[in-house]
Order: C-alpha cells, then structure tokens, then sequence
C-alpha cells in the first residue's frame, strides 16, 4: 500500500518551454514537473555534450595530481587502496589501469569483506608498508581513516584520498583529500560516485584529455549507477557516454559479462539489475579481485571464466536471498505481530551477511516500513537495514549507539555490528525512538502526472528517451490512469503473471503486471480503478506499440493516505502503546454485524486492507475493521491470516449465539476506554 502523490502541474510553464524552446508539450510537460525550466538547465539536460568540468577546480585536486606524478616519475611503488562493492572495483580498475598504462610502479589493495570490513584497517597499512608502498592512494573510501591514514604518515607513506562518501568534522592527515563534500568545497557539483571521481582524477592526471573519458566512462558508468548516486549534472553526462561506451567496449570482460548477463539493451536499467549484481556478488560470496581481474583482463579466455564466475556467484546469490526472504516469512506466519512494529527488526543464525541487506530492502518494499536483517554469527552479529523517504534510519541507529559495536550509513541505509545479546533491546529501543513519532512517514509512489488514456501515442514513448538514462533523483517516469473500468483479467506465464483489458470513454488499453498471483489481485471485472504505470515501446512482427507496465493499483476514490494513517493507530495500540481518543474507534455491535454479513455473503475472499475497507464503505474506519476482525477471528466466526496488506479471510460455521465480551480483545478495548 502506497499513498500516490501528484505535483500540481504548472500548465502556463508547460506552454511557456514549448513555444520559447520549440518542444514538444509532452516533453515540456515532464521538464517543469522535474523542476527544469532555466535555458541553462534545459540544455544541460537535454544535451548530448561529453565534455567534463575541469577537475582541477575540486579542491586538493591539483595536490593529488602533483604527488601522483611525482610517484610516477621517481618510481615509487603506488597503491590504489579500494572497496568491494561495484564503486569501489570499477574506481581501482579505471586508476589502475590508467596508471598502469603510464608505466607507474603500482599495485591495489581490497579489503576482505567478512575479516577486515569497509575501509582503511591498521593492519592493512602495516602490510602495505611491508610491500614496500610510498603512496596509498584511497577510491571510495579513507574520508573517514583519521587514525589510519595518521599511522600511515607516521610509517612514511604518504596518502591521497579520493572519496565521496560525507565527510567528518575534521579531514584525515593527507596529503592531499578530494572530496567534493568537504565543508570548504566551492565545486558546483559533489554527488560523484567513487568511479566517478576516480574518473575526474584520471582527467586530470591526463590535463583533461577528451580521450580519457572515451577510455574510461564506461566503468565510471557501472560504478555510478551501480552505487544509486544522482544521475544529474556530471554523472547524467559520465552515464550517458558510459553506456555508449559500454555498447561499444573493447575489454572483453566487459563484453562477456554483457553477454552472459543476457542484457537486451545496454541502459542504467540493465547496468542496476543485471551487470552490477553480479559485480557486486564477488565482494558478497567470492573475492572482489576477480571483478578488477575481470575489468583489466585483456586475454578472451579469462574473460570468460570470470564473467561466468561472477554470473555463477550472482545465481548463488539470489538462491541465498530466497532462502532467506523464505525463513524471513515462515517467521512472520508464525508471528504477524512481528510485522506491526513501526521498524521491523529480524535476526537469525545462518543468514549470509554479505546478503542481507539486499533482502531487507525487499521487506522494506513489501511492509511499506525501515527494516533492519541482522545476521547472528558468533557474539558480534551484522546488521543492514533500509528505510522509506522521510524517516531517517541513520539517525534512529544513532540513538542506539550504547548498544552498538560499529554503525553508520544514511537516512535510506544502515549497517552496524551488534553483540548477540543487545539485540532485544535493540529492537525495542530503536522502536521506541520511532514510536515518538505520532506517524511514520508513509510509503510513497511519486507519480509525474495524470494521462488522459485517449491522448496517449507511441511518440510519447520516443521523446522519454530524451530523459535517460534514469535513475536516483532521475527515475523513470510514473503515470496516473484514473477512473479505468475493469473489463477482463487474464493471467498469463502460467499465472506467474497478469494481462488487464481496461477502458475509459471511448479508450481500449490493456495493461500488464508482471510477478503477481492472482491472491494479490484482489479486484474483480467491472471495478473502477486508478493505475500508476510505466510507458514502454513493444515490437512484434514488425508492429510497434505501447506496453503499459503497471506499478501499482487501487480503488478509484479510495482514501489510501487515511488508510494508511490508521492502520499505523491500529499497530501501535497492538503494540501496547497509548492511542488518543480510542473510543472513538470502538466498535459497535451493528458495525460487526456488518462486516460479518459482507463477509459472509461473499464467503470470505482475499482482499487488500484498502479494498475491504472501501468495499465495505469509504468511510469505515480502519481502527475498527481491523479489531473487528480481529474479534471474529478470535471468536471463531472466520480464520483471517494477514500478509502485508494482504488478508485472506475464510468463513467458520458458528453454531448458537456468541456474547463478544467472551472476546478478550473485546473486554480489554472496552475497558481501557473506561479507564481514559
């Protein structure tokens, strides 16, 4: 369940971009919903320039550059000091390569995964120091190695950092430390990714040599999108030329990765879900050296052993994630509760930590809330947790910090370590901070605009091309088909999947929803219903067309965002936490007369909470059906089970009167509003 929002379209704007800039409406229409309506922002967008800003405007830059050359000529031995995560192999890959290709003394270094974790470790620094290094230079990393880098300088080497992530109060003791989020920075842009910057460093290194990012964009471009960076200012044009590039790459384990991905079309869609993945798997479950390997390789035959490695870790991968979200529901089955705390927090033995982060934002978009999947191996676990916009995880993990070995992250994404036995009080305390709140913010789809289903034509499709590649703060666009009736549900791929015919006036569409059974479908023909759906472009037998992707669905008129808000009145008093005015959500005799009659006459059925509720009369009370049927449930009189949003409710045969104050759930709510 998600509460659709819809910016108020600015219509004199939309007539204003296309007369002024000659374009057309639809296009007009998207850029001043997305906030561009400058010429200068315009062109920006829309341009089809490769060019980069100079480098050497980033602040420390020209110190980076100065001490790598110096490195280079005098032969120092270099060490590009990495992550392994897709940023952080395609950074080393494109500083290595090129440094490689300029004769330097150089080496790279990734920290294990599992042994040493992200970052700069004292160990690794007195191990470099013993291979004879007079140079780290960090991609992706090292902002935060105040310690480290100074025992680094202490041993004689010295350190440039090159990284993205924020920056703390204080920078570490580098010689020089580029980073375009550092508090002094003037630089217009500083949402690189860490490939990008390596790239910026390289360009520099190069005096802004056109060739290099003809060299290079294309691993800039996986590490860029893969890291879910902005795809705005620099990195729009650094993703764009990269996805040439990469349709046209020379490095064979470039190639044999594309092909083995079985990739259709080479765009940040295929780069998000299909190669950065299985770059990404190698740092999970293998060795990130074979990505870099995989990346620098020039010889076909390793190519090949490489890509099918990391494709054979990416499989192994997403059979560890299903096992996983598997346990994660058997758990919930046995204890829905678990579901109805405002952060869902679940723990166990045996989950690969490299993997579960990855499964809790699965969670987080099934349950519409922040989830955090902790691994429970040996006294210090692993967690990783995702949020939902609005609600910043970093700052509730930080209110736990007592409790907590290492942590850190951002609002949408967290990781920390834990001892075992401070989980509980984890879970409670970081629930307790969020029950402060009096609500969450509630799971949103962003939608550009409404269609009219009659105006929409297949060059609608062509000029979303002009807005590519999407992605963070770029995403495809999303639209609104209202007031759509229902007329035939076909479900096809061996009902793995959904084919909807639906209309409005005299407009014929038929829509599709991919991965869904027909048990989360709960609509019948001849519904009216609101679609948010993506536009695409089908061919088949030389025909083109429009296909419509559906992202979502409800009842036309329905109050989703009340919905919502209720539902989360209803889990905290669940929880034992005091809800205002309760009796006005108590439940009347008539009002279970009511809902039993409906369900009865329908014999039971799968619904969503939303489509009960609005079925039973847009003004019913969410806090009230639910404890109703909690009650009926209790009692005897229906078996309802619930799944996310989903209830599946079947009828019980009841035999004789039942006194609902035989329900403890009954007399429990009727008493608390006589003690308020």
């Amino acid at each position: 369940m998600r509460k659709w929002v819809v910016p108020q379209l600015d219509k004199e704007m939309v007539r204003k971009l296309s007369s002024q800039y000659g374009l057309p409406v639809f296009t007009s229409m998207l850029l001043t919903i997305r906030g561009i309506t400058e010429r200068e922002d315009i062109e920006g967008f829309l341009s089809e320039s490769r060019e980069l800003d100079d480098p050497l405007l980033i602040k420390d830059m020209d110190k980076a550059v100065e001490r790598i050359r110096r490195a280079i000529d005098n032969e120092e031995k270099i060490c590009v000091y990495g992550d392994y995560d897709c940023d952080g192999v395609t950074s080393i890959s494109i500083l290595y390569s090129y440094l490689e290709s300029v004769f330097a003394n150089v080496m790279y270094y990734i920290p294990d995964r599992n042994s040493e974790g992200y970052g700069m470790n004292m160990a690794a620094v007195d191990h470099l120091k013993n291979e004879g290094v007079d140079l780290i230079i960090t991609v992706d990393n090292g902002i935060s190695a105040i310690d480290e880098i100074d025992h680094a300088v202490s041993l004689g080497i010295d350190v440039v950092v090159t990284d993205h992530h924020k920056t703390l109060d204080i920078l570490p003791p580098a010689y020089a430390v580029v980073n375009p989020h550092r508090i002094d920075e003037t630089y217009t842009f500083r949402d690189y990714s860490g490939a990008g910057l390596a790239l910026k460093l390289v360009y520099a290194l190069e005096d802004n040599n056109y060739s290099i990012i003809e060299n290079y964009s294309d691993l800039a471009a996986l590490g860029t999108v893969a890291d879910i960076v902005p795809l705005t200012g620099e990195n729009r044009k650094i993703v764009k030329y990269g996805i040439f590039a990469l349709k046209n790459t020379e490095r064979p384990g470039l190639s044999s990765l594309i092909e083995q991905s079985g990739a259709d079309e080479i765009n940040s869609g295929a780069i998000g879900f299909k190669l950065g993945p299985r770059i990404n798997a190698a740092g999970r479950l293998g060795s990130p050296y074979d990505a870099v390997e995989l990346f620098l390789t020039e010889d076909e035959e390793t190519a090949n052993e490489k890509a099918a490695l990391l494709s054979s870790l990416n499989s192994r991968r997403q059979s560890i994630e299903l096992e996983i979200t598997n346990d994660i529901e058997r758990m919930l089955k046995n204890d829905p509760s678990l579901t109805e705390k405002r952060i869902v927090v679940l723990s166990s033995a045996g989950w690969n930590a490299g993997v579960i982060g990855i499964v809790s934002s699965r969670i987080t978009e099934k349950y519409g809330k922040p989830s955090i999947m902790i691994s429970e191996d040996g006294d210090v676990c692993k967690g990783s947790g995702r949020s939902v916009a609005g609600f910043s995880l970093v700052d509730a993990i930080f209110e736990c910090s007592d409790l907590l070995e290492k942590y850190g992250g951002h609002p949408m994404a967290v990781g920390f370590s834990i001892k075992k036995e401070n989980i509980p009080l984890f879970i409670k305390k970081i629930n307790d901070y969020a029950n402060r709140l009096e609500y969450m913010p509630l799971y949103t789809l962003n939608l550009d605009s409404r269609l009219n289903p009659g105006t929409i034509v297949l060059d609608m499709v062509e000029q979303l091309r002009r807005f590519e590649p999407f992605g963070c703060q770029n995403p495809k666009p999303v639209f609104g088909l209202t007031k759509m009736r229902l007329d035939k549900i076909t479900f096809v791929g061996g009902g793995k999947h959904l084919r909807l015919s639906v209309s409005r006036d005299n407009a014929r569409l038929t829509l599709m929803k991919f991965s869904v059974t027909p048990a989360e479908f709960p609509y019948i023909e001849g519904d009216i219903l609101d679609f948010a759906v993506t536009l695409e472009k089908n061919e088949y037998m030389g025909k083109e067309s429009i296909s419509f992707n559906i992202k979502d669905v409800c009842l036309n008129g329905c109050d989703t965002e009340k919905i919502m808000l209720r539902l989360q009145d209803y889990e905290l008093y669940k929880q034992g936490v005091f809800i205002k005015k309760k009796h006005s959500f108590f439940p009347e005799r008539e009002e279970f007369a009511a809902v039993y009659r409906y369900l009865r006459s329908r014999n039971g059925g799968s619904y969503t909470i939303a489509a009960l509720a609005f079925r039973m009369g847009n003004d019913t009370d969410i806090f009230k059906l639910m404890i109703i049927l909690d009650i009926m449930n209790e009692l005897g009189f229906i078996v309802c089970e619930r799944n996310s949003e989903f209830l599946n409710i079947r009828i019980c045969e009841v035999k004789g009167k039942t006194d609902l104050k035989s329900s403890a759930i009954y007399r429990k709510l009727e008493e608390e509003i006589r003690n308020a």
